[in-house]
């Protein structure tokens, strides 16, 4: 399992939502009338992947906790509450998808596909409608990427520590992310 006090994890997974983004249909697509369905499949399947995987996060950190409460940092729960953030977002950019599967089933049962000709485009306001929601996950997977590179800033940033006034200068007790242990947690 990824160790959830560094911030290369949370980029690597705004990444993966970023790839997830890419490979969103496009409306040209939809005007088209190319079948768009497996490209919905292969989002809705990387998707559910991340959120598959940050809810696994939560319950190996609370069975963690549980086993052992002092061994579990503030850093690893921090990183467990900010992962768990993006839940809200992926489920709505999952929800909006499910609106285009829908829809498409909708037209997979009501127009005619010519065996030997091209598709037949879905009508201009159904193509509003996949458009609109396909926009909306599309909104919704940039929102969640984007607090995932907003946990990753917070950890790069080196946490102020005490300090001590010295007559001719400051003293600051920081250390550096580079120079901190490297968390051993293991799952």
């Amino acid at each position: 399992m990824p160790d959830i006090t560094r911030p290369d994890y949370f980029l690597q997974l705004a990444r993966s939502l970023d790839r997830i983004f890419d490979d969103l249909p496009q409306a040209e697509l939809l005007r088209r009338g190319d079948d768009i369905s497996p490209l919905i499949h292969t989002v809705v399947s990387d998707l559910s992947y991340v959120l598959t995987e940050i809810s696994e996060e939560l319950a190996t950190s609370n069975r963690h906790e549980s086993e052992a409460p002092s061994a579990y940092s503030r850093a690893e729960r921090s990183g467990t509450a900010a992962l768990t953030q993006c839940a809200i977002p992926l489920g709505a950019a999952l929800a909006h998808l499910g609106q285009v599967i829908d829809r498409l089933g909708f037209l997979h049962e009501n127009t005619r596909q010519s065996a030997t000709g091209p598709r037949t485009p879905a009508p201009g306001d159904m193509q509003l409608v996949l458009q609109g929601h396909l926009d909306q996950a599309g909104t919704t997977l940039r929102t969640a990427a984007q607090q995932l590179r907003s946990k990753a800033t917070q950890l790069s940033r080196p946490h102020p520590a005490r300090t001590a006034t010295v007559p001719s200068h400051t003293v600051s007790d920081t250390v550096s992310p580079s120079a901190a242990p490297k968390s051993g947690r293991a799952r």
